[in-house]
C-alpha cells in the first residue's frame, strides 16, 4: 500500500512543515489537513487542503497514512498528535536537508527540524518538539515532549527545557540550566539560573515575571472521545 503524507495544519508553521518535505522531494506529500471551514478546498504552497480531521480519520481507514504536525501551539500539537496514533496514523519526523543533526542526537516522533538548527552530540528530543529555524541545541540537552524552540533561540551544553514549554526568538538558556514544563522564557531573554514550572520569564538575566494557569495535556485515551 501506497504512503501518503499530510500536514496537519495550512497556517503558517504548517507552511514551514511542508516546505521541509518539498526539500526533501518526499513523493508521498499530497495536501494539507485543517479544521477550519473557510481553508476547505483551498491551496498552500500549491497544494490542496483536502478535509478537515473526520476526513482525516476516514482516509486513515483506507490508506497507509504519515500525518506531519503543522500547528506551532504546543497543546493544540500534542491534542492533534493524539488523535491521530488514536486514528492508526504514523506521525512523520521532518528534518530539513539544511539541518545539522549530529547521529548521537535522539529525535522523538512527530518532531521538527527547521532549516539551518543544530542538533548536537546526545542531545535528546521529544515527541512532538520544535527546533525552529536557526536554533542551536547543544550537546547533551533534553528537550521536553511538545516543547518549542523558536528561531535563533539557544540552548548550552547540558541544559534542559521541560514539557510544553517555549523558548522565544533569540532567548539564551546557558550552559546545565534548566527551564520547567509549560514556561515561556521571552524572546531576547537570557536564562543564567534554573526557571520552575508554569512561569514566564524574561530579561538579561530572565526573571520571574507571572505565573501561568496550569493546562492539562490530553492522552491519547481522551482523544478517543
Amino acid at each position: 500500500m501506497q504512503k501518503k503524507t499530510f500536514v496537519y495544519g495550512a497556517s503558517g508553521h504548517g507552511k514551514v512543515v511542508a516546505d521541509i518535505l518539498l526539500a526533501r522531494k518526499d513523493p508521498s506529500f499530497v495536501g494539507f489537513v485543517d479544521d477550519r471551514e473557510e481553508l476547505q478546498g483551498t491551496h498552500v504552497l500549491g497544494f490542496p487542503v483536502l478535509g478537515n480531521g473526520h476526513w482525516l480519520e476516514g482516509e486513515i481507514l483506507k490508506e497507509h497514512v504519515t500525518v506531519a504536525l503543522g500547528v506551532g501551539d504546543n497543546f493544540i500539537r500534542q491534542r492533534l498528535a493524539g488523535r491521530c496514533l488514536a486514528w492508526g496514523a504514523e506521525l512523520a519526523t521532518p528534518i530539513h536537508p539544511a539541518a545539522s543533526v549530529s547521529a548521537s542526537a535522539q529525535v522523538g516522533s512527530g518532531s521538527v527540524i527547521m532549516a539551518q538548527a543544530a542538533v548536537n552530540p546526545n542531545a535528546r528530543i521529544g515527541r512532538g518538539a520544535i527546533v525552529n529555524t536557526g536554533a542551536i541545541v547543544e550537546h547533551d540537552v533534553v528537550i521536553g515532549d511538545y516543547a518549542h524552540i523558536a528561531p535563533n533561540a539557544t540552548m548550552g551544553g547540558a541544559s534542559s527545557l521541560g514539557e510544553y514549554a517555549f523558548l522565544a526568538m533569540n532567548a539564551t538558556v546557558l550552559q546545565c540550566v534548566s527551564v520547567g514544563s509549560h514556561s515561556i522564557v521571552g524572546a531576547g531573554a537570557v536564562a543564567v539560573h534554573n526557571i520552575p514550572d508554569h512561569v514566564v520569564a524574561f530579561g538579561v538575566p530572565a526573571r520571574i515575571r507571572r505565573d501561568l494557569p496550569a493546562r492539562t495535556a490530553l492522552n491519547c485515551e481522551s482523544t478517543r472521545r
